[in-house]
């Protein structure tokens, strides 16, 4: 017995979907595909080639993201001398200062930008994403947090779930070049890592926050990327509607003379938006995969006992 279930890719031509065991092109003209090979005797087959279908399908829904537009995301907006690094507000994005620390001592405390040249000191590899980094340096007195935040025009809908990527550098110490703030020849003992935090927010609220979550695992010299959600079903009422916002925040924790933990350094700051996927679909697409993977393992287990 044999069935012809109709499969529509585009323009009208026969999806490419990977061939299972039993399916082959149909042989007439038309968008189709047949099955066959005794499918009618072994329904579990057919069941199998639906869920894989299905499974395949929700997956494609599940994965979709939007991109949201952050302003300047990779700080390359300001022009930085190669080797250099600038004192400076970097554009579209505003100080943090909850705690007076950029106001009270600026020649100790600073936001700005840097574009290490690879291969020299302080970021050897470069910077992650374009040729700049945003950073926080406070060597001052006193204690406290300050950094760089940005409210975007996108607002926060219900149903939605946010994904915030940052990666986050740990700088190492090194010599300033020409075109640096303060003048070349400096050298910075930057050896240690103050911490960081990274806060998504809707108006003054803060939705989630990660807290130095990766800040132990990041080599001197180098950045990682630190990643944070929050699903908007979670948020109170009031909060639908407001503007999104990201903080990146140096968290000044105490160093030693010989570590003092200064700056962190932040790039490619990434907002991403996707729907929070139903439970009912969840557990349509576990159900699919799984049944695909029964269906692989009892495959090899006839090709292994035909040997």
């Amino acid at each position: 017995m044999t069935a012809t279930i109709p499969l529509f890719g585009p323009a009208g031509a026969p999806m490419p979907v990977h061939t299972v065991d039993g399916w082959h092109p149909a042989a007439s003209a038309g968008p189709t595909w047949r099955y066959g090979g005794g499918y009618a005797n072994q329904p579990w087959r057919r069941a199998t080639a639906i869920a894989a279908l299905l499974a395949l399908g929700l997956a494609s829904g599940l994965a979709q993201a939007a991109r949201l537009n952050v302003a300047n995301p990779g700080f390359e907006a300001d022009s930085i001398t190669p080797g250099a690094f600038v004192v400076l507000q970097p554009q579209a994005w505003l100080p943090y200062d909850p705690n007076g620390l950029l106001v009270a001592q600026p020649g100790l405390n600073a936001v700005g930008a840097i574009r290490p040249l690879p291969g020299t000191e302080y970021f050897p590899g470069g910077t992650p994403e374009g040729n700049n980094a945003a950073l926080v340096f406070l060597a001052g007195d006193g204690s406290g947090e300050a950094g760089l935040q940005q409210m975007l025009s996108a607002t926060l809908q219900a149903g939605q779930r946010y994904t915030l990527r940052v990666d986050v550098g740990n700088i190492a110490s090194g010599t300033s070049l020409a075109g640096s703030s303060g003048g070349a020849g400096v050298f910075f003992n930057l050896n240690g890592f103050p911490g960081y935090r990274l806060d998504l927010m809707a108006g003054a609220s803060v939705l989630a926050s990660d807290v130095n979550s990766i800040g132990g695992t990041i080599p001197e010299g180098q950045f990682r990327t630190a990643t944070l959600g929050f699903d908007a079903g979670a948020a109170a009422p009031a909060l639908i509607g407001q503007a999104l916002g990201i903080r990146l925040v140096n968290l000044k924790q105490p160093g030693t003379l010989a570590s003092p933990n200064i700056e962190v350094d932040f790039d490619n700051v990434r907002l991403d938006v996707s729907p929070v996927p139903e439970p009912s679909t969840l557990a349509l697409w576990l159900g699919g995969t799984l049944l695909i993977g029964g269906a692989v393992a009892r495959s090899r287990q006839r090709a292994a006992a035909t040997r």
